[in-house]
């Protein structure tokens, strides 16, 4: 194998594949790149057999052939080379040879053969989505999936084609037991193989939610924000997620479990209505939470007509206050809230947006959303005042 790749493209390769490669596997080759050249393209791919990339470029290919390097000292040698060509040969003894400019390298590579084939590579896509709009919808619901690995079937995103009006819409839920993080987009021509529309009949093999885990959706949130505003394909196909891009594919493996029913979390009525800028709520809290001490970050928030106050106190580090103008009318309340949940959900909203806290009272959960988007909310569970 013989090619020529100039750097920024080699570079926007490993971005989709680098991180993929499994560092921790009991096999090693998954710890490696699989090189290839065929006609006019180089291909680079990754796999830890859950989650697996193929990125693909236009090269001066002046030999085909395939070998694979070790993801780290391969991504470490890129990262460092002077701009400009990159060419990389695959010589005798499976050793391979980068070079650019003044710098030329060698490396030791393992034999492709030794590469195994990654399951799900072979699946097509269906139908087309705007990558900036499911962008949109990982941002805003990745940040609440559980860390915890007990709770598997909370360790990904649920994935829905919900009726939005006459056609169907996507919806994706995250929850780890203490918030919630819901988005729900109305697009036409979602029509995926393996997913039937909530409350519809379901046939043989078909499911009406699928939970895609947490790593491969990060990994597909970074292809699509640099793929930009385009159409991507999309299909959830034999336990599958499949999403491509014009020059990328990424397949990533569905979790094994049923999602637990978040409908029993959402609010069942309107709560106590609070508007107030996202910048200025955001700001408050961040300074009051840095005096909390304690992993749950809780803060205090005292309502009053047009007025909250939100306080913290530590007896390890000390105490702190902060007031901010909302626009509400009502008698006072006082409600506590881990602050991280509610720094999460704001930073989804975007900076100096109005935004609305819904409350249902003292013991009950809070829902927040955009003013000018109920489709995309945040659920958090109220902490116990002393």
């Amino acid at each position: 194998m013989e090619i020529s790749i100039p750097k920024t493209e080699l570079s926007k390769l490993l971005h989709i594949t680098l991180a993929i490669a499994e560092k921790k596997s009991t096999m090693p080759i998954l710890g490696n790149l699989l090189l290839s050249a065929e006609d006019k393209v180089f291909k680079v791919t990754a796999s830890d057999l859950e989650i697996t990339a193929v990125a693909s470029a236009t090269a001066s290919v002046k030999k085909k052939g395939s070998i694979t390097v070790s993801a780290k000292v391969f991504g470490d040698l890129v990262r460092e080379l002077p701009d400009g060509d990159v060419t990389i040969r695959a010589g005798d003894r499976d050793r391979v040879e980068v070079a650019a400019g003044s710098s030329k390298l060698k490396i030791v590579g393992v034999g492709a053969e030794e590469y195994p084939v990654p399951p799900g590579l072979g699946l097509d896509t269906k139908c087309k989505l705007s990558a900036a709009t499911l962008s949109e919808m990982i941002n805003k619901t990745l940040y609440a999936v559980s860390l915890d690995e007990g709770r598997y079937n909370m360790n990904g995103v649920c994935v829905e084609l919900v009726k939005e009006g006459k056609s169907p819409g996507i919806r994706m839920v995250a929850t780890d037991g203490h918030r919630l993080a819901l988005i729900t987009r109305p697009l036409e021509g979602v029509d995926f193989s393996g997913l039937v529309i909530k409350g519809a009949n379901k046939k043989d093999g078909v499911a009406d939610h699928v939970i895609v885990p947490r790593k491969g959706l990060a990994e597909v949130r970074k292809a699509l924000e640099a793929a930009g505003d385009v159409p991507v394909g999309v299909d959830v196909i034999q336990g599958f997620l499949v999403v491509q891009g014009p020059t990328w594919k990424l397949v990533v493996q569905l979790l094994d479990s049923e999602f637990p029913n978040y409908e029993q979390v959402l609010p069942k009525s309107a709560g106590t209505k609070i508007a107030v800028l996202s910048s200025q709520l955001t700001q408050a809290l961040k300074r009051v939470s840095l005096v909390v001490s304690d992993k749950n970050k809780g803060v205090r928030l005292d309502f009053f007509p047009n007025l909250v106050r939100i306080s913290s106190s530590s007896p390890e580090v000390g105490e702190a206050q902060e007031e901010v103008e909302v626009q509400y009318k009502g008698r006072d309340f006082s409600v506590g809230f881990n602050a991280r949940y509610v720094l999460d959900v704001l930073s989804t909203i975007g900076e100096n947006q109005p935004f609305i806290l819904e409350l249902g009272g003292e013991t009950g959960p809070g829902k927040f959303y955009a003013e000018s988007d109920e489709s995309s909310i945040g659920i958090v569970m109220p902490l116990r005042l002393d």
